[in-house]
């Protein structure tokens, strides 16, 4: 592979030194041609233009006093939707495409307030995220998930303890996206 990458090279410096360069159509058609006479051919994923993006961002526009066991947060100001798989209805993401995705969500609780917020997929509670006991006047934290879904599987982040007593508006918020076909 170093040797083919080294022709490659030497040949495109030696070609785009010489005095036959007119134009960049020329210098494309040549140094494919040269890449070809060697072995070598660039790979790329066939169906990548045909990919579909998937991505969203949404956050809560009031602050939440009370919630209860596995009940869902509905993030309920949609910032990006591309594909369409957020409802703020239900506060569920639906995978509009097979895929690997990437959900982070974040929320801000205050002084003394109690909050178990998981990453539910399908109905599974796969990843957990807590505040609990907290000194501080304000206290945030994080989840994260990477999972393969298959068209049509749901992700949320509903309450997983007894009750949470609050969660704030603007610093709460749910983020994700389709990181790959597989």
């Amino acid at each position: 592979m170093a040797v083919k990458t080294c022709l490659i090279v030497g040949l495109t410096l030696m070609y785009m030194t010489s005095a036959e360069i007119n134009d960049t159509n020329a210098f494309v058609k040549s140094l494919t041609g040269n890449c070809r006479e060697i072995g070598w051919e660039p790979t790329c994923e066939r169906n990548a233009r045909n990919s579909k993006t998937v991505a969203f961002h949404v956050y809560l526009t009031n602050s939440i006093s009370s919630l209860s066991q596995n009940q869902t947060i509905k993030y309920d100001h949609v910032i990006t939707n591309i594909g369409e798989g957020y409802d703020k209805t239900t506060g569920k993401f639906t995978a509009p495409v097979d895929g690997v995705y990437s959900f982070t969500w974040t929320y801000l609780t205050k002084h003394g307030a109690v909050a178990y917020v998981g990453g539910v997929i399908d109905g599974k509670q796969v990843v957990w995220a807590v505040i609990y006991g907290q000194t501080a006047t304000w206290a945030g934290t994080t989840g994260h998930l990477v999972v393969k879904m298959k068209k049509g599987s749901q992700f949320w982040t509903p309450n997983t303890s007894k009750e949470v007593t609050y969660i704030h508006k603007l610093f709460t918020f749910l983020s994700g996206y389709k990181i790959s076909d597989e």
